[in-house]
This record gives structure tokens, C-alpha cells and sequence, in this order.
């Protein structure tokens, strides 16, 4: 009888699945000679609501641009749907890898766009988020497009050389949305449209910086610079310190940073920010020995120490200004001190603007090549 019943119940499941005999569980099938699918979604403030750009990666193999499409409604998914009548094909945004918002909206608010990201049935949390620096994501999808080239393939390869650029990193939106709920704030890479018409293109231009899912400021140059050393995400920085008889071009290939609370009768006081960066020679002057010269090689060691230095102290100001602990420092600390976690977190909001923060870095300089 248990095995009539079981029968009954299987035939009874795969009638549902091919949709037979009731409503399918499954979505409805398509062939992908009839589907577009999008690559990157672009998402601007609008007048009433958003406008979302659509583009798909390159056709038929690059020798046909992206197609790319755009609309405005009230919601990011109601005019994700509405886009489904400007072609003939049937738009698939499971694929979808980058999400770029222009600054104008970024500034306005963030909640809507990543939450529709965060429900969709289709999206996907690790789609990686940029904001695109005094413009428009629509007039930069549309740009690269019409340069013959899409951005999604363009922003696929600066994530994978982001270890080659020592001042951006990519970061998805579920790295956004975890960090805003743990902290409040968090940053994410900012990109700007270069470039004239018909040569169009994209480059990292530091990070946005985010407080309540909206935008309050950019990290520039050296606090950019600081934002990957406080993270240790250093692979290749080419950093310039003056040498005897000219200039040695140090690289800087790895970091290790740890924060430390100070407390004082219960009360946070401050914080020690160490980092050790490990480097080596690129090139030098002539006549540079480090092997045979110890001297020399501390003095480049102290030059370099103090210059990376200048530039976590440069981010951890940005942030103080701005009150807003984009890189969860807090929680940094508390790894150090987990004893302390109570009164860390108890006391870290009030007190993090004007927080004492001390910056200690140290350089090794590994090896010189044939740099003699």
C-alpha cells in the first residue's frame, strides 16, 4: 500500500513539473536564441522614480555592440519588467554581474536599488556595485557601448587586475548590505567615464563612501591608497623614496594591519593602528647595495614606512570627518580586544569622530633583485 501511494505522489510530482494536469512549479521555459542576456544593470535618480539601463555583454561573439535599453518608473523592478517590451527578446537579468548607480542617485539613497537586488528571484548578491563619479551609469553603459566594447567586459577585467591597483578593489552588494547592517556605513570602488566619443572608457577613480546606504564622500589619492593598506589588500604599489644618488621605486606587495582599543578606567580612549608592509627593490639608482649596506636599507625602509603611513592617516581622517566607520574598524578592534567587546560597541558611535588614533607602521624591504 506505501509503495501504490508513493507511486501515486511521484506521478502526481512530475505531471505538476511538466505542466500537466495543474500550474507548473517551474518558470516557463525559453529557447536562449530568444533571450538577451543582461550583463550589467545601470540605475539613476529620475525625476519620478529611476531610470534603469540594461546592457547585455558583446554579440555574435564581439562582432556585434551590447544591446543596451533603458526606461523609467517608480521602482528598479518596475522598470526592469517594463524593459521587456522594447525588444524582441525576452530579457534574462540572472546573468547580471555589475550594478552601477550614478552619483546623483547614490547621494540620494541606495535602499531601493540594493534591495531590489537583495529580493529579486533572479539577481544575485554577488553582483559587484560601482558608482559612477559625476555622471550618469545610463551615459556610461551607453558610452562604452557605442565604443564598440561593453562594460560589462570592462569592468570584468579592472576586477581581475584590482590586485595590480593598489587604490581600488571591487565589492559586491552582499558586502555592502552586510556591512551597512553591521556598522552603518561601508565604501564601494568609484569609476569615471573617460574618454571622447567613440573611444570611451572606464577607470577606477578611488572609493565611494557610503553612510545609511547613501552617498557622503569619495576617498581620493593617498586615503584611497590608505583604504587598501588598512584592509591589507596590497599586491603591487609602486611607491617612489628618495635614495642616495637618486630615487628608489619600492614595491610594496603585501600589508598586514591590527587595531588595538585603548581603555582607561572602563572608557575607550583611543586606538593603535599597526601595519607591517613587506616591499621590494623595483628599481634604483646606481650604485644602490642594499645587500652590502644595512644603513641604506633602513633609511629606505623608514622612508617608506612614513609614506604609507601618511596615507592610512589620511583615510582614518576622511572617516573621522565624515563620522562614518566604512571599513567596520570597530569590529577590527574588537578582534583584538574581545574582552572589551561590550564596552566597545557601547561607546563606539559617540565616540569614533574624535577618537585618538595612533598609526604605527613598519617596512621590510625583502629583496632587491639585481638592483646593486
Amino acid at each position: 500500500m506505501r509503495r501504490v501511494f508513493a507511486a501515486m505522489t511521484l506521478a502526481a510530482l512530475c505531471l505538476s513539473l511538466t505542466g500537466c494536469g495543474g500550474q507548473s512549479w517551474l518558470p516557463e521555459g525559453r529557447e536562449l536564441e530568444n533571450m538577451a542576456l543582461i550583463r550589467t544593470l545601470g540605475v539613476d535618480k529620475a525625476e519620478e522614480g529611476v531610470m534603469v539601463t540594461a546592457a547585455s555583454a558583446e554579440q555574435s561573439g564581439g562582432e556585434q555592440p551590447a544591446l543596451v535599453y533603458s526606461h523609467t518608473a517608480g521602482t528598479v523592478s518596475a522598470a526592469c519588467l517594463a524593459m521587456q517590451s522594447l525588444g524582441s527578446a525576452y530579457l534574462f537579468y540572472g546573468h547580471v554581474g555589475q550594478l552601477l548607480s550614478g552619483e546623483e542617485l547614490a547621494a540620494a539613497g541606495l535602499e531601493e536599488a540594493l534591495g531590489y537586488l537583495e529580493r529579486d528571484i533572479e539577481m544575485r548578491l554577488d553582483t559587484e556595485f560601482y558608482v559612477v563619479r559625476g555622471g550618469k551609469a545610463s551615459d556610461a553603459i551607453a558610452a562604452l557601448s557605442e565604443s564598440g566594447t561593453s562594460a560589462s567586459e570592462r569592468l570584468e577585467s579592472m576586477a581581475e587586475d584590482a590586485g595590480l591597483m593598489a587604490a581600488s578593489m571591487p565589492r559586491t552588494v552582499r558586502e555592502l548590505l552586510s556591512d551597512t547592517a553591521r556598522c552603518g556605513a561601508t565604501f564601494a570602488p568609484a569609476l569615471t567615464l573617460t574618454g571622447e566619443e567613440g573611444d570611451y572608457d572606464l577607470a577606477a577613480d578611488g572609493y565611494a563612501l557610503l553612510k545609511d546606504s547613501a552617498l557622503i564622500g569619495f576617498a581620493d589619492g593617498d586615503a584611497a591608497l590608505g583604504v587598501n593598506l588598512l584592509l591589507g589588500r596590497v599586491e603591487a604599489d609602486v611607491v617612489e623614496c628618495p635614495a642616495e644618488g637618486g630615487t628608489a621605486a619600492l614595491r610594496v606587495v603585501g600589508a598586514q594591519t591590527k587595531i588595538s582599543p585603548a581603555f582607561e578606567n572602563g572608557a575607550l580612549t583611543g586606538l593603535t593602528v599597526k601595519c607591517a608592509v613587506d616591499a621590494s627593490v623595483a628599481q634604483g639608482p646606481e650604485g644602490l647595495d642594499l645587500e652590502h649596506s644595512p644603513e641604506k636599507q633602513r633609511a629606505l625602509e623608514n622612508a617608506l614606512a612614513e609614506r604609507e603611513r601618511e596615507r592610512i592617516v589620511a583615510a582614518l581622517t576622511l572617516f573621522q570627518t565624515l563620522d562614518a566607520d566604512c571599513l567596520d574598524l570597530c569590529r577590527k578592534a574588537g578582534m583584538s580586544a574581545p574582552w572589551r567587546w561590550a564596552a566597545l560597541q557601547d561607546q563606539w558611535g559617540e565616540a569614533f569622530s574624535t577618537l585618538p588614533i595612533r598609526v604605527e607602521v613598519t617596512a621590510s624591504i625583502r629583496r632587491g633583485y639585481d638592483v646593486k
